[in-house]
């Protein structure tokens, strides 16, 4: 339908009735929210799907959680307004002071203007669809990308006052005289059109143009066909109406018309007009991509409109003077009383939906009503309970029954049951009527009252087929039947602690709990439990069963639940109710009526809120080390750079912050993370080197997610030490090495068999010296003669000390090191044989440091014992003086120094001697002892050294050997 005729249709003589009494719920968003003013000039959505404001604080962008306001340098005023966008997704904005920018990188660069425009300002511009510029000033000035300025020629000397594209693109331009000029992008004027009256605003259609009077408020239409205007807005008058700022058509064909005392909202398809906003300067609206309407003001900040499926009334726009509404209740013709947390009771017509009566009651608020069709009455909870006659409007008596009733329900058209804080009661409506016992125990309140249990309830229904009722108390859900209470529990054998209770018309009754969910009860059996696990939003629920659906009021909002499918839609704040938690509800043909804390709201019965379209999402920062960096598609990074953390923002407006995003990081995530809005960054601390591709999503409040993935590649270089060249140069230095190692370990194996041969073979050669047969010959001849002579003791004493020097002598050639006491026990046993030998004619002493722990100190053995034998053999035989051998153990530093001194002939006499005598023995002890020092030194790396001196009296030899502990 053209808006001519919707305009016709409204105003021209048909009586339309504009409404005050009733409106949507609007959201506001203020300086709470972190609007950086309450003055707004303009608004607008971008490609992007940000929201672009012109504030008195100047240029800001809202996300949806945060606003963004831009510092703008060089300006000569804050207050921004006529956002415009051109085909790249550039913002561009103007102050009051004619200065135009562009945004461009989060920063402001002024646009030149001509000069005259300069000086003098313009009123407003246009960017086309070609990104042409085009400024309405005291000429018509136009800009084809970096080309200079140019004037567009119109038949008018006044200047341009405002301007338009259609889709033909042709420019439309409002001149201060009045007139509508049509011209083409070749700046060549086509048409002009005179309006009857100097205009405010004007729109192209595609076959008409609508203006908006500047005086008198009214709608004009021009036919492009007939080339005739039709005025089809009829003047109503300043009170209604005051000064028009603008009209704008929503997605939908609707009209709205923002004037400078709030908003008019025509619906083409109910023919009514209603007045939305009241007394509130709107500078301007917009329906942003998810179907949300958002109003501009100066001075109360912005308005949201989520939907436009729902009534509500509250003290703003009713008599409704107190907005929290505890219960509802419809009489016999469908219209419903409200009770309050005042002390009135309320009456909707729901015909005309409209509140048009309140009735004072006595005292306190209203927490339960119970209508009564048979007797036209009304019971009013207000700490006592009190019948109110609705065909009179007046409270006729009160009842005594119980202290603030909680709930009440008739059974069988005879008994009032009443539920309250103290007690239970079942009351006789006349005097007369005998009152069924339950309970021998409990006794009667009055005479027509009796107490069916002490115990806080909460909710009562009664099944008058079965001649049965249900209570709920605090501690448990009970039925009456036969005179007898029960309690019925749950399947798990827990208490059911409802505060709803409801039977349909099937006979199943619906018990709504505080923090179990909803039992579905029949036959005194439970048949179904539904809970926030198997479907709903919230444990928390008060129940109404209507058709096969569930009607579940809760603390997130309202829930319809249809029984056999499992469906559910949900309407909440984020679909336009003024509070999620709801008190009361009441389902009626085609309405649903919802009692909250914020008034009374009404929505239809079939009303679809599932917000379909996709949020948008974007990157929005990339930090290193918690440092900023550059926004780009891709990174590549050294290998340190490796603590990350990804912004992100995701777009949903209706949700209002309650949606959620999923992230991943491909290569190292399995699953996707999902975390609700306000975590909107995604941390990794230590990110392996590699290639990744960091994926994220927005889902809104109804689990629709973004159909693009915003992404962004991410690479990681490897140190030096896992470039696969440097691997590579390393393997191969590796099994070189390796392969050098083994030459080396075994040219080193070789080289220690040989020296273990050769010190096997020196150290056979020691062993030769130390058990020759003259020795060996000699000392056995010497305990030989204390046999013969029948000295046992000294025989066997000699004989042992003999078997230990042997033993000793054994082990202790296989062994490299050998401990301090057993050379000196091998030494005492040696020198003993041969003093026996020598008949007794030398003596010798062994001595050693107090610094060494013969036990714990180490030493190679058999170094001393030839040099011994040389002393005794060479240097003490056949002299006169008695022989002395001092044998000592010194420590040195790091070495052990081992003395032997004897007082012998020395060595050059023994030299002598040798030479002419015959040679029994061959004393082999310094080429033997100079052998093994060698393959010691070359096989246990140890420095092992040793001289022989001899001052003519006596010899003295000297071992430095390796100190070593066990």
């Amino acid at each position: 339908m053209s808006f001519r005729w919707i305009i016709v249709i409204l105003f021209v003589y048909l009586g339309i009735q504009v409404s005050f009494a009733q409106s949507p719920y609007f959201r506001e968003i203020t300086d709470r929210e972190g609007l950086p003013s309450l003055v707004v000039y303009d608004i607008y959505q971008s490609q992007k799907g940000y929201i672009w404001l012109g504030t008195e604080a100047g240029l800001c962008r809202y996300d949806g959680t945060k606003f963004e306001t831009y510092a703008i340098k060089n300006v000569q005023g804050k207050s921004f307004t006529n956002i415009r966008e051109d085909s790249q997704g550039t913002i561009y904005c103007m102050n009051f002071l004619s200065q135009l920018f562009k945004i461009k990188n989060k920063e402001a660069i002024p646009v030149a203007l001509p000069k005259s425009v300069a000086k003098h300002g313009f009123r407003t511009y246009l960017i086309d669809q070609n990104d042409n510029f085009w400024l309405c000033a005291d000429k018509l000035y136009f800009k084809a990308g970096k080309e200079s300025w140019q004037v567009v020629n119109l038949p008018t000397t006044h200047g341009a006052k405002s301007i338009w594209q259609d889709k033909q693109q042709n420019i439309w331009v409002l001149s201060y005289n009045g007139e509508i000029h049509r011209v083409n992008l070749k700046l060549e004027k086509i048409q002009t059109i005179k309006p009857p009256e100097d205009l405010i605003a004007f729109q192209i259609q595609s076959k008409n143009l609508r203006v908006l009077s500047k005086e008198g408020n009214r709608f004009y239409s021009y036919d492009f066909d007939t080339n005739r205007w039709t005025r089809i807005w009829q003047d109503i008058g300043n009170k209604t109406i005051e000064q028009i700022r603008g009209f704008q058509e929503d997605n939908q064909g609707n009209v709205w018309i923002f004037t400078s005392k709030g908003v008019m909202h025509y619906q083409t398809q109910s023919k009514q007009i209603k007045i939305v906003i009241k007394d509130v300067f709107i500078s301007h609206l917009i329906q942003d991509r998810e179907g949300n309407y958002w109003f501009s003001s100066l001075g109360q900040g912005l308005f949201v409109l989520s939907s436009l499926e729902i009534i509500h009334f509250n003290r703003d726009n009713s008599k409704l003077n107190f907005e929290q509404i505890d219960c509802l209740e419809a009489d016999h013709l469908g219209n419903i009383y409200l009770g309050t947390s005042g002390e009135h009771l309320f009456y909707l017509d729901t015909k005309c939906t409209h509140l048009n009566a309140s009735y004072q009651l006595s005292e306190g608020g209203v927490e339960c009503l119970l209508f009564d069709k048979k007797r036209q009455q009304l019971y009013v909870e207000n700490n006592l309970l009190s019948v109110f006659d609705t065909k009179t409007k007046r409270l006729i008596k009160e009842l005594s029954i119980g202290n603030t009733p909680k709930d009440l329900a008739l059974f069988q058209d005879k008994y009032l049951i009443s539920v309250a804080g103290d007690a239970s009661f079942i009351h006789a409506i006349k005097p007369e009527t005998p009152i069924p016992h339950y309970s021998n125990e409990n006794p009667y309140l009055n005479p027509n009252t009796f107490v069916l249990r002490r115990q806080r309830g909460r909710a009562v229904c009664t099944e008058d087929n079965y001649e049965r009722f249900w209570i709920a108390y605090s501690d448990g859900l009970y039925y009456y039947e036969a005179g007898k209470a029960r309690e019925l529990r749950a399947v798990n054998n827990q208490p059911i602690i409802a505060i709803s209770l409801r039977v349909d018309r099937e006979g199943i009754v619906w018990a709504g709990t505080i923090q179990q969910g909803v039992f579905a009860i029949k036959n005194k059996q439970v048949i179904k439990h539904l809970h926030t696990n198997n479907g709903l939003i919230s444990n928390f629920c008060k129940v109404v069963s209507d058709n096969g659906f569930l009607y579940l009021g809760t603390d997130q909002g309202l829930q319809v639940h249809h029984i056999k499918t499992g469906q559910n839609r949900i309407f909440n704040q984020q679909d336009g109710l003024p509070s999620n938690v709801i008190n009361d509800l009441i389902v009626q043909k085609d309405k649903i009526y919802l009692a909250t804390n914020r008034g009374l709201s009404i929505l239809n019965k079939d009303f679809s809120t599932t917000n379909h379209q996709p949020p948008l999402i974007y990157f929005t920062g990339f930090d290193i080390w918690d440092e900023a960096q550059k926004l780009q598609k891709a990174y590549q990074l050294d290998y340190h750079e490796n603590n990350l953390m990804l912004h992100f923002t995701g777009l949903a407006f209706r949700s209002g912050g309650s949606f959620r995003y999923k992230y991943r990081m491909k290569r190292l995530d399995k699953k996707w993370t999902h975390v609700e809005s306000s975590h909107n960054f995604a941390r990794y601390s230590a990110l392996p080197s590699g290639q990744y591709q960091f994926e994220v999503k927005a889902i809104n409040e109804d689990g629709v997610e973004s159909n693009k993935t915003a992404t962004v590649y991410i690479e990681i270089a490897y140190p030096v030490w896992e470039k696969w060249w440097f691997i590579t140069l390393m393997v191969l230095l590796a099994l070189g090495l390796i392969m050098v190692v083994f030459r080396n370990q075994a040219k080193a194996m070789r080289r220690k068999n040989q020296m273990e041969r050769a010190l096997g073979k020196a150290t056979l050669e020691s062993l030769k010296l130390q058990m020759n047969p003259h020795f060996l010959f000699n000392a056995m001849s010497a305990i030989q003669r204390y046999m013969i002579r029948n000295d046992a003791p000294k025989a066997s004493n000699y004989l042992a000390q003999f078997s230990k020097l042997m033993r000793a002598v054994l082990e202790n050639a296989r062994s490299e090191y050998i401990s301090l006491a057993q050379e000196i026990e091998m030494l005492e046993n040696y020198l003993a044989l041969q003093k026996l030998q020598h008949r007794g004619s030398f003596h010798y002493t062994i001595t050693v440091d107090e610094a060494l722990d013969p036990e714990e100190v180490t030493i190679p053995p058999m170094f001393s014992q030839p040099f011994i034998e040389n002393a005794i053999e060479h240097g003490l035989t056949d002299q006169e003086q008695e022989g002395l051998i001092n044998i000592s153990f010194d420590l040195d530093n790091d070495f052990i120094v081992l003395k032997i001194t004897d007082n012998g002939i020395g060595l050059e006499k023994s030299r002598e001697r040798k030479q002419t005598q015959v040679k029994n023995h061959q004393s082999l002890a310094t080429k033997i002892t100079e052998e093994r020092i060698g393959l010691y030194k070359k096989s246990l790396k140890k420095n092992i050294a040793f001289e022989v001196t001899s001052s003519g009296q006596g010899t003295q030899v000297i071992f430095h050997l390796p100190y070593q502990n066990l």
